[in-house]
């Protein structure tokens, strides 16, 4: 029995179709924000309201039904009573979908020590929001190339390898560009399952094997550095592999092949074929097969990747002093105020005093939203916020 469906999921998204404001006071910030820059937040929310109307009926509990009917289920005029027994009937869709989240993630655990090492480290880390990149098949084995730099990886590429497969069901073939939304793993005698909720196009896929194996693939450092500056573009290949570490391995790995890296120059030597460059386009062989990729859609610096992982931010982890810490958080170098907080994140009860002050100094601003509302909730989890500091962010806490 499988816990992730395309029901449960279903269930849950229309279960939450309609979020509403939870309180009087964030009703009053959002009436004043709108007012203040001329906008009919009322005539706005009815045509949301409108626009989910037929499926909220559907699923809805009786009770909210007239709210719907005469359009006041989201507004700021929704009886107090009714709006909190709706946040609670959401709430608690929330919690039912956890649990059938919770109860895939534990068959997943169970049935992942039976698998290769390699396998049990990709599940060590969510799939979620990964793109199916390449689809290989031969005979009776899958081959399943997923980007994951768009999820929750620390590896950016993974080649899944089924064999000996025993069923495949789908309610839609899956097909390259689609996004891996939840999945499954369960064992069962000398077979193992795979379930995975897909979107774009949306699909349920169940796949049972009798042998998973994985490898996986990360960017350099460097990549991901010139992606977070904005100098990918202008980065050259050559300049690129040029600061490459020399003492790592590489693989060239596009839309159709998987090559190592035999020697990393500007004619790159790729192991069982050849790359040629011609009229602002790249050329590459690999046996009998050959494959052409215009430079204008592809950076050929998107193709190299490596089985070393490393971060490429991990001296932002260095902790400041105690001494530094308040104005090291408040300073204007924002490598320095990452540090700090990072700091001061790790060491919550020790650093409390510093933390709570660091809070109260600080300014509100759109700049440091991200700031105040991941670690303030974080610093409030842990119990070390005054009563002061809990009042002056009220409003973002969880």
């Amino acid at each position: 029995m499988w816990n992730i469906t395309k029901e449960a999921k279903g269930k849950f998204s229309r279960c939450n179709l309609l979020p509403i404001h939870e309180s009087d006071h964030d009703w009053e910030i959002v009436l004043r924000e709108a007012e203040e820059e001329g906008e009919d937040i009322i005539a706005a929310l009815k045509a949301d309201l409108l626009e989910v109307k037929e499926e909220l009926l559907q699923i809805l509990p009786d009770c909210f039904i007239p709210y719907v009917e005469n359009g006041t289920l989201n507004q700021p005029t929704l009886p107090k009573t009714i709006r909190e027994n709706y946040l609670q009937w959401m709430r608690e869709a929330d919690r039912e979908f956890e649990q059938v989240l919770d109860a895939a993630h534990e068959n997943t655990a169970h049935a992942v020590r039976s698998l290769p090492a390699a396998v049990q480290e990709v599940f060590n880390e969510s799939l979620h929001d990964s793109i199916i990149e390449r689809i290989e098949r031969e005979g009776d084995t899958l081959h399943l190339y997923i980007n994951t730099e768009s999820g929750f990886q620390t590896k950016s590429m993974i080649h899944f390898t089924f064999r000996q497969i025993r069923a495949e069901d789908t309610d839609d073939p899956i097909q390259v560009g689609q996004w891996l939304v939840y999945n499954e793993l369960q064992k069962t005698g000398d077979s193992f399952h795979f379930r995975v909720l897909f979107d774009s196009p949306e699909a349920e896929w169940t796949i049972t094997m009798k042998h998973l194996d994985a490898e996986y693939f990360y960017r350099p450092c460097l990549y991901t550095v010139l992606q977070d500056e904005g100098k990918m573009e202008e980065t050259s290949f050559s300049e690129f592999l040029a600061q490459l570490n020399p003492e790592h391995d590489y693989w060239f790995i596009t839309p159709h092949v998987t090559c190592a890296i035999k020697e990393l120059s500007e004619n790159i030597v790729i192991e069982n074929g050849n790359i040629e460059w011609a009229q602002n386009k790249m050329v590459v062989t690999v046996g009998k097969a050959c494959f052409t990729y215009a430079l204008d859609a592809y950076n050929p610096i998107e193709f190299i990747y490596t089985n070393v992982y490393e971060d490429p931010y991990a001296h932002q982890n260095e902790p400041v002093a105690m001494d530094e810490l308040e104005q090291a958080a408040l300073s204007d170098d924002i490598e320095l105020q990452v540090r700090a907080w990072n700091t001061m994140y790790t060491n919550p009860k020790e650093l409390a005093d510093i933390i709570n002050c660091v809070l109260y100094k600080m300014e509100i601003t759109e700049e440091n939203e991200m700031i105040r509302t991941v670690y303030v909730n974080h610093f409030y989890k842990e119990g070390i916020l005054t009563e002061s500091i809990i009042e002056k962010y009220h409003t973002i806490i969880d």
